[in-house]
């Protein structure tokens, strides 16, 4: 958190050093273990609250592009992973606060080389320009404090909303290649959605002590 990329109009990325902005190949050997579902371009603009025209135009300007596959020609589908629908969540929090395109993207790019399950304990802190990454309360804390924070972004809570969201939505299955449907598309209220949401959480938990 002590080198700084990114700038316009004052407004500054801190994320580390230069390498975690790296825009390319989305995800490591090691980072693509244990993804099982990909989700069409409908399903993510849908879950993530943005529009298809959104999603393609972010694909095609390489902002944020599908990791499990990408479009070649007419007739041919992207593939979102989990990763990829939690990032895009995140920038539209990000530019819906005001955050300027050059820090958002850069946040994108910083996201996208952690690992899914290091992006469930990351938040970051924005003043409308500068986005900082934080990954305890404290440093949360000790920023607003500050008073330099304007708002921040939870992405971990972002996690966890896209988690339980798309567990209802279709999807590929990757293993097998077929696409499987998700549960009736209908409303759920909190108490179903709580009880999925502490059943989720028990899984992630269950997957990082085997």
């Amino acid at each position: 958190m002590t080198d700084r990329t990114g700038s316009e109009g004052g407004g500054e990325v801190s994320f580390g050093s230069p390498d975690h902005l790296i825009q390319g190949a989305l995800f490591t050997p090691e980072q693509a273990e244990g993804i099982t579902r990909g989700y069409g371009g409908t399903v993510a603009a849908k879950v993530a609250g943005i529009t298809y025209r959104q999603l393609d135009y972010w694909a095609r300007k390489r902002i944020v592009e599908p990791s499990i596959k990408s479009s070649h020609g007419s007739g041919s589908r992207r593939l979102y992973s989990f990763k990829d629908v939690v990032i895009l969540a995140v920038l539209k929090r990000l530019l819906d606060a005001g955050v300027n395109l050059v820090n958002a993207t850069a946040t994108v790019a910083y996201l996208t080389r952690r690992t899914t399950a290091q992006l469930e304990d990351v938040t970051v802190v924005c003043d409308g320009g500068q986005v900082i990454e934080c990954n305890g309360p404290d440093q949360v804390f000790a920023l607003m404090k500050s008073g330099r924070a304007v708002f921040a972004i939870s992405v971990g809570a972002i996690w966890h909303r896209m988690d339980v969201d798309l567990e209802t939505c279709d999807h590929v299955d990757l293993e097998s290649g077929q696409v499987r449907s998700g549960l009736p598309d209908r409303p759920i209220d909190e108490l179903t959605a709580m009880r999925l949401r502490k059943r989720l959480e028990l899984q992630h938990r269950q997957r990082q002590e085997a």
